[in-house]
């Protein structure tokens, strides 16, 4: 959301921006302004965008937003210098803030599910090696369904690295409350892991 939201400041900044061309270039200097394009599309409207803040701030919002997305429809474009120079500003900014947010982004989603990333990288590395190696289909098959049933063990190798990080009370909280389920079935172990959870609770 953070970086949505700096897009979005930046969407605003430039889309100001724009709508300053319309105060550097001088409606009564006879050169020709984004702006008039819209004289004859709103010839039967009386309420024109050029005379209307909030119109004309839409207008330069829609503008700056197809710049940054790399849409262009084409309706709005600059037609003198002072709008080129800063619709040039404008694309090289949209450019490199737009490519900044989508690289976070996808970093963000690379990352959700670390385990799984880094499984996929290992299976990717074990067809490489087939492929290299011009192993036989069977025993590719065969190496394929070894690290696939392997994959929960995997995991739980990573689970038993955190765990012994702990320290000892903890690790040892951990473990009962994982095997918590079939300890339970066990009258004696039930005791102690009930003795335990009352002694913690001192």
């Amino acid at each position: 959301l953070k970086f949505f939201a700096i897009l979005l400041v930046i969407t605003h900044w430039l889309a100001t921006f724009w709508a300053l061309t319309l105060q550097l270039v001088d409606e009564g200097d006879g050169v020709p302004r984004w702006i008039d394009a819209f004289t004859e599309q709103e010839q039967n409207i009386s309420v024109k965008t050029r005379d209307t803040p909030w119109k004309l701030y839409l207008t330069c919002l829609y503008f700056t937003t197809y710049t940054i997305t790399s849409v262009g429809y084409g309706d709005i474009g600059p037609v003198n210098i002072v709008e080129r120079v800063v619709a040039t500003v404008m694309v090289i900014l949209s450019g490199i803030s737009w490519a900044i947010v989508l690289g976070q982004v996808c970093g963000i989603v690379a990352n959700l599910n670390s385990n799984e990333q880094a499984f996929r990288r290992t299976m990717d590395e074990l067809n490489h090696m087939m492929q290299d190696r011009v192993m036989p289909e069977d025993l590719r098959k065969r190496l394929r369904g070894f690290f696939l049933s392997n994959k929960a063990a995997q995991r739980r190798a990573g689970h038993q690295h955190i765990i012994s990080s702990m320290s000892a009370g903890l690790q040892g909280e951990v473990v009962m409350e994982i095997n918590r389920k079939w300890m339970a079935h066990v009258s004696f172990l039930n005791q102690i892991m009930n003795e335990a959870r009352s002694s913690s609770d001192f």
